[in-house]
């Protein structure tokens, strides 16, 4: 049997039950407040007024207790005949005998005497019952006793529980009609609204729209979910293009991943064609320089005391330009052969590669005064002869940009960091500024004129090769006026070494 679910009832019934259910609560709270009310204060009423009775009663009754007159009790007690709920009173003396008695039913059914109580109210299932002194001038005479019966007011209790369930069940009807109607105003348009949701949702056509009945609430989510089927349109329309444009963009990538792949296969050939080119046009243009530098240099020995200043000068520059020639030739030859004449990657203790770089630098370093300290440093793995080249460029950099007038001072040191090794050439001279960080390792790229500082803007070029081939990077941190830092990594062969000597 399928167990009713209240959240897989539609809208109109939720509501429905909700407000059926929401006034049934309301009523009945209502009513059996009522009743209980009732219950609780109506044995509560008729002690209070018995009690009023009683303290009349007492009045009435003092004088003929003191002058044991029981006909003028008698007369006094029979006043309760006019209050039908009072069963019966008796009037006692002090000593407790029973004095004067009233008895609405005639049965008897009460104490001949009364027990002494004091003044006490005592309540049973159907009646209540009080007992109170009687003074006459401040001395208790005797005593009175009421009994009201409660049977009276339970039946008017089950008048009042008749009427408020007819009551209910006439507010229940009322409250249903009243749902029916407000249906429409409320749970149409939701339903309304979700059957164009589920339209949607089925055959994916955006351009519908659901009809707008009130400006309320259910009226704002009406216009935001047309509003939303606006968007969801026109980014299906966009959707559409960008699809048929990536179609067309895949076809066309293809082609050309196609041209690329043929490229590819020719790439090495031309490349090591250049390559052989290169080394070839470096190496066979330095005869043609050496017979013109030579030839220059031997006009100006053999005729220089039949020229004039002029062209000893120009002869000068003519010199000058073939040696800077000779020199760029040889750097771009030397920039050539990094990737084309390596040697095999070998483990490479750094230390011994900085002091053969010094002792190559050794004339530059004597020259400038230059301190290089060198920190114990690891063994790489790489080719020995480029590393070598490398630390003999950064060196003999630093030593060429120095400040006038001060000591260079070049620390080289290694540490190592995530599993490679890390390098540091430090100097104390001119700085680079940070926009040319990257600019110094360009081929051909100068920061200075020929006339401050000597060179082809190939030597940085070059160390940035090397440090590529082994797989590393190359970076510096520097500003201007405080020094240069060139960092760079490259593959651990082994753990470090002890404390590397310094180069002087």
């Amino acid at each position: 049997m399928h167990r009713l679910n209240f959240h897989d009832l539609s809208i109109p019934k939720k509501l429905s039950m909700i407000m059926m259910g929401t006034t049934t609560i309301a009523l009945f709270l209502a009513c059996a407040s009522f009743l209980v009310y009732e219950y609780v204060t109506v044995p509560r009423n008729v002690a209070r007024d018995l009690k009023s009775l009683a303290a009349v009663t007492g009045n009435n009754v003092a004088a003929a207790l003191v002058f044991q007159d029981r006909k003028m009790a008698a007369e006094a007690l029979a006043a309760f005949t006019v209050t039908p709920n009072v069963v019966w009173g008796v009037v006692c003396r002090s000593d407790g005998d029973g004095f004067a008695s009233y008895d609405r039913d005639g049965r008897g059914n009460f104490p001949s005497g009364c027990a002494r109580r004091g003044d006490e109210v005592r309540t049973y299932d159907d009646r209540v019952e009080l007992s109170q002194t009687i003074r006459f001038r401040g001395e208790v005479v005797g005593s009175v006793t009421l009994n009201a019966d409660l049977r009276e007011i339970s039946e008017r209790m089950w008048s009042y529980g008749q009427i408020v369930f007819i009551v209910l069940v006439l507010s229940l009807g009322v409250a249903y009609v009243i749902a029916r109607q407000l249906q429409r105003f409320v749970s149409k348009p939701l339903v309304d609204l979700a059957s164009v949701a589920k339209q949607v949702s089925r055959s994916k056509t955006y351009s519908v729209r659901a009809t707008k009945a009130a400006s309320d609430e259910i009226g704002e989510l009406v216009d935001g979910f047309n509003t939303m089927l606006g968007q969801i349109e026109a980014r299906d329309a966009v959707l559409e293009q960008k699809v048929y444009d990536l179609q067309r963009e895949v076809t066309e990538r293809q082609r050309a991943e196609a041209e690329l792949a043929k490229q590819t296969v020719e790439l090495p050939r031309s490349n090591n064609d250049l390559q052989q080119f290169a080394y070839v046009a470096s190496h066979d243009l330095q005869e043609p320089l050496r017979m013109v530098s030579s030839y220059t240099q031997l006009l100006s020995k053999r005729y220089k005391d039949k020229l004039d200043g002029d062209a000893l000068e120009f002869i000068d520059f003519a010199v000058d330009g073939v040696k800077r020639m000779q020199t760029l030739i040889k750097d771009l030859l030397e920039y050539s052969r990094v990737g084309t004449r390596g040697k095999e990657m070998v483990p490479v203790d750094a230390t011994a590669l900085v002091n053969v770089a010094c002792r190559s630098l050794s004339a530059s370093i004597k020259d400038a005064n230059a301190n290089v300290a060198v920190a114990a440093l690891p063994v790489v793995m790489g080719d020995e002869t480029q590393l070598a080249q490398l630390f003999q460029n950064l060196i003999g950099n630093a030593i060429k940009y120095r400040k006038k007038d001060v000591r260079p001072v070049v620390q080289v040191s290694g540490w190592l960091d995530q599993g490679q090794c890390h390098f540091s050439v430090k100097d104390n001279g001119i700085g680079i500024a940070p926009e040319h960080a990257e600019k110094v390792f360009v081929l051909f790229q100068r920061l200075h004129g020929k006339s401050e500082y000597e060179g082809t803007g190939i030597g940085l070029a070059i160390c940035k090769k090397i440090v590529e081939r082994h797989g590393g990077r190359i970076w510096i941190e520097s500003m201007p006026g405080q020094g240069t830092d060139f960092r760079f990594t490259l593959p651990l062969a082994s753990a470090e070494k002890s404390v590397a000597e310094a180069c002087l």
